[in-house]
């Protein structure tokens, strides 16, 4: 014969209350432990964030220097863009005529350096 199951709860005894507490302090132990090494990780970000900001102020520093020493490369972002001139003589023949083998004579082709 199967036991009976019953919706009442049990009458409040010594061991029950003793499991209850271990569970709650068990959840309050987890729970702190949870909170601590969520600063230690806000820590950790905060100063991966301050790294960057300095390294992006760094890099938009050096950026307005390039701008201004050179007035080269790519334009400010209104949408302007400025070849970048290489003054080396290999560069200003970059663009080289259409070749002449039979029907591809209609092609042009150009060489990209890096």
């Amino acid at each position: 014969m199967p036991p009976k199951m019953s919706s009442t709860p049990r009458k409040n005894c010594e061991a029950g209350e003793q499991v209850e507490l271990y569970k709650m302090t068990t959840k309050r132990q987890r729970i702190q432990h949870e909170l601590q090494m969520m600063k230690q990780r806000m820590e950790l970000l905060n100063s991966q964030l301050s790294v960057l900001d300095s390294q992006i102020q760094a890099k938009e520093k050096a950026i307005q220097e390039l701008r201004q020493s050179s007035g080269q490369g790519v334009a400010a972002i209104s949408g302007e863009i400025k070849p970048i001139q290489d003054r080396s003589p290999r560069s200003q023949t970059s663009i080289s005529e259409p070749i002449n083998r039979g029907n591809s004579n209609q092609f042009k082709t150009f060489h990209l350096e890096y």
